[in-house]
């Protein structure tokens, strides 16, 4: 029988914890047979929240915070699946989401890591895969596309996934030297995507797999400059550009030639517009439009999160 421990790093945000586990608790995924949660050095009610649960979850506590890399690599060294999935607290798995992902894992000779389709509260694309550009700058691809075209439809590979929901073997997890703690909160996720794929293994997307992701909920942007410096002084010779490739792979860029140039280049119009100083107004208003939306959307979500847990702290009781 096929053995997964689910590993979740938490750091505050009792709510969003309580919300994530409610929802494993309801699932019926065959292969979970464990959830290890690591307390990493939590003020709030997360505590008093992984209490409520006991015995139905295991608890590694952090006295101190030891960031996101630390606290996976402690959860997984308590775990004991065969599989080790790592999962952020601020995402809300739907039904088949674990199971898809052994599947697939299953399916590939050389698997290294798989990771799932994940959607903002709005059902758009949150996560299907990760790209770099031309400067080497990580990218989710299709960010806020509909849940449901074609483009982030299909299980691929990329050269990396992101680690809010990371399927990985545990002993692959420890060969490859777990995730590295010089990078903070950041990068740590393509980094060992990137060791995996240079031993040989392969990286994938599993489209079958699917999770609302409540980004930006439970941490900030601290440390990305530093972050970035480590990543190029790294991998700047090994990672590569492949954004426009999947692009025209999935047909939303096409590149003719009429036998002279200039080519004669198409874009879907859901993919990118004209240069900024060339745009037209209406293209000026719903580039701002959209982005309003995106940050209302987040800072709902974060008043949603802080409703829950001045509730539960008026109340004595955890958030459930």
């Amino acid at each position: 029988m096929t053995t997964c421990s689910v590993v979740i790093p938490v750091h505050n945000r009792a709510a969003l914890t309580a919300r994530c586990l409610d929802a494993l608790f309801a699932g019926t995924e065959e292969a979970l047979t464990e959830i290890v949660v690591v307390d990493d050095g939590s003020t709030d009610t997360t505590p008093a929240v992984l209490a409520a649960r006991a015995p139905d979850i295991r608890v590694v506590r952090h006295e101190r915070s030891a960031g996101f890399a630390g606290s996976c690599n402690d959860g997984v060294a308590a775990a004991g699946g065969d599989w080790i999935l790592l999962l952020n607290n601020d995402t809300i798995p739907q039904r088949g989401w674990l199971d898809s992902l052994i599947r697939c894992a299953s399916g590939l000779e050389q698997v290294g890591v798989v990771g799932s389709k994940l959607l903002f509260p709005d059902g758009t694309i949150q996560h299907a895969g990760i790209v770099f550009t031309r400067d080497l700058i990580p990218q989710h691809i299709y960010l806020g596309f509909p849940a449901d075209h074609p483009a982030v439809g299909k299980s691929r590979p990329f050269q990396a996934v992101t680690g809010a929901c990371m399927l990985i073997r545990r002993g692959l997890f420890e060969e490859i030297g777990r995730f590295d703690t010089g990078f903070l909160n950041v990068y740590e996720d393509i980094d060992l995507c990137l060791r995996l794929r240079k031993a040989g293994y392969e990286v994938h997307y599993c489209h079958d797999s699917v999770l609302y992701h409540l980004e930006s909920a439970t941490r900030g942007v601290e440390w990305d400059r530093r972050n970035h410096d480590r990543f190029l002084e790294r991998w700047a010779g090994f990672v590569y550009q492949d954004d426009v490739r999947y692009y025209a792979e999935d047909g939303l860029i096409d590149v003719a030639y009429p036998g002279q140039f200039p080519a004669i280049i198409r874009v879907s119009p859901r993919l990118a517009v004209l240069h900024r100083e060339r745009r037209n107004a209406a293209e000026r208003l719903l580039a701002e439009r959209s982005r309003q939306v995106y940050e209302t959307l987040k800072e709902n979500t974060r008043l949603r999160v802080e409703l829950l847990e001045a509730e539960g702290r008026a109340s004595g009781d955890p958030p459930r």
